[in-house]
């Protein structure tokens, strides 16, 4: 198993970790960061400046392509978004929360993610539906799940184009 880079905005979000090498990535504004750094999560640990949602999930997924990861999990740790965002094909998982749940993805998603332009709107808060809108366009698969992640919901469904 490859390096797993876990995307949290807040160190509550940090739970039980999937086996493997794992890397904790804090995107924050500098609220949290004395707290997070002083907390031993069993993981590596980096923090990355964020102002919201899009920008905490760019910093995240940025730092995950620079670190080689294999997948990227953004809001927390979830056994079944991590399951599902292995393999050679790109897949992107979502966690269907308004606002916005739990994102997941393999690095064959992230070559993906790192060639489309990224607008403002994206940025701000509305990374989920530029995520789905732009995945589905190329013909990539998105899975959405319930946004506990967990496999005993059986709320599972493929979204194609």
């Amino acid at each position: 198993m490859g390096i797993t880079v876990i995307g949290i905005t807040h160190p509550g979000q940090a739970g039980a970790l999937p086996g493997g090498t794992n890397v904790l990535v804090l995107a924050d504004d500098g609220t949290y960061t004395d707290e997070f750094l002083d907390t031993d999560f069993g993981a590596h640990q980096l923090v990355v400046r964020a102002h919201g949602r899009g920008s905490a999930f760019f910093g995240v997924a940025d730092k995950a392509r620079e670190l080689g990861a294999e997948r990227i999990l953004f809001g927390g740790t979830y056994d079944t978004a991590a399951s599902m965002a292995t393999g050679e094909d790109p897949v992107l998982v979502l966690g269907v929360r308004p606002p916005g749940g739990p994102i997941a993805f393999n690095a064959a998603f992230g070559e993906w993610l790192a060639r489309w332009p990224r607008p403002a709107s994206a940025y701000r808060g509305d990374v989920d539906h530029w995520l789905a809108e732009n995945a589905l366009r190329e013909g990539l698969r998105v899975e959405l799940v319930s946004w506990l992640m967990e496999p005993t919901v059986p709320m599972r469904r493929k979204l194609t184009a």
